[in-house]
């Protein structure tokens, strides 16, 4: 089965937009440099804010800046009342620490679950449930996999994973040739490492479920993690474009609507 995430999207955005009507909310997002994939997603958010009825502003900087610089910018910004809810996208320059910036997003304005104790579930947490949902997957005594431990991914997935009583093992990309070793036995993959063609259809047994979040810019467009041959051999596959993306910027704005109740 390959999960159409634009179509699972568009029944919640129904659902969203019914609920949202006359809250006159409003999403901040910050937005440091130019990184290609992330200037998508960040317009894929503005398009269904207005969809949605959610006023979208987007404040960039550029990718020389300060971290000193930011943090100020920051503080003015979330301690604006006609602003509801933020999201930093990133990732952010090498000179600026995440850690410091994501801490300066009150925890009633954390859309994307990264402060500690968020209030929310992660947008990307929620997505890949509702795939799960939706392709009637069941986690009972599955081998799970995530490969990736970002902060946007791999992190809250596997948090959720195992605050669930599933088995479930973290690994980095970086690990290599011993990858294969360790995907190959894997009934359900979470992938969210952002580097092109990493798993490949060798890699994989008959009949595993792939959640492919990573995403990374190749000749121009977006790609995922997995290669597109990976589906043939998957009973669940998300494509990229169109998977788990757009599923999550739905959850984004739930979660928006969700602090503001």
């Amino acid at each position: 089965m390959i999960i159409d995430g634009k179509k699972i999207a568009e029944n919640l955005n129904k659902e969203l937009k019914e609920k949202l009507s006359g809250k006159n909310l409003h999403l901040g997002v910050i937005f440091v440099g130019d990184n290609p994939a992330s200037t998508k997603y960040v317009e894929k958010k503005k398009e269904l804010g207005e969809k949605l009825g959610v006023e979208v502003s987007v404040f960039e900087y550029e990718s020389n800046i300060s971290e000193e610089e930011l943090i100020e910018v920051i503080k003015e910004l979330v301690s604006r009342e006609s602003i509801n809810g933020f999201i930093v996208q990133l990732s952010l320059p090498e000179q600026i620490s995440e850690d410091k910036i994501l801490s300066l997003i009150p925890k009633e304005k954390d859309v994307d679950a990264l402060s500690d104790d968020p209030r929310v579930l992660s947008p990307v947490v929620l997505a890949i449930k509702k795939i799960l949902e939706v392709g009637r997957v069941d986690l009972v005594d599955k081998k799970i996999l995530v490969v990736g431990n970002g902060k946007l991914v791999g992190r809250p997935i596997a948090l959720w994973f195992a605050s669930e009583g599933r088995d479930v093992t973290v690994v980095d990309e970086s690990i290599g040739e011993h990858l294969a070793s360790l995907t190959i036995k894997a009934d359900i993959l979470i992938l969210g490492a952002g580097k092109s063609d990493l798993i490949s259809p060798e890699m994989i047994k008959e009949g595993v479920v792939i959640i492919d979040a990573g995403t990374s810019e190749s000749n121009g467009r977006l790609v995922g993690d997995a290669n597109s041959a990976c589906a043939d051999k998957s009973s669940l596959f998300t494509p990229v474009p169109g998977g788990v993306g757009p599923v999550t910027i739905s959850m984004l704005f739930q979660n928006l609507l969700d602090l503001n109740l």
